[in-house]
């Protein structure tokens, strides 16, 4: 019997194994190196991310101090405001008073 009666030849079998392995390798590569890239770009998010939370942190406190800053100014601000209405009603029983007495005379 000749070889091509009885199908395709041992060797040939092999090569066409062979090619399929190296196939197959290839793509398992392949994969596993957009594997790693996935990888690379998660662990770039996921520090971008921690960057960013703190980021957030620090605005949050930076915020808040503002806002102690500005409740403070507020609070500094009724204070003069008072005290201003207080001499300028000092100053105006003053006035009043220098003028009685320059009309007493």
């Amino acid at each position: 019997m000749s070889s091509s009666t009885n199908g395709p030849s041992a060797s040939s079998r092999i090569a066409d194994d062979d090619n399929e392995y190296v196939r197959l390798k290839l793509k398992l590569a392949q994969a596993r190196a957009a594997t790693d890239t996935l990888r690379l770009k998660a662990r770039q998010l996921l520090t971008q991310r921690d960057v960013l939370r703190e980021d957030t942190v620090k605005d949050q406190v930076e915020g808040e101090e503002q806002q102690r800053i500005i409740q403070q100014t507020q609070e500094a601000n009724e204070k003069l405001r008072a005290q201003i209405k207080i001499a300028q009603e000092e100053k105006n029983q003053l006035l009043k008073k220098i003028e009685e007495s320059n009309n007493c005379r």
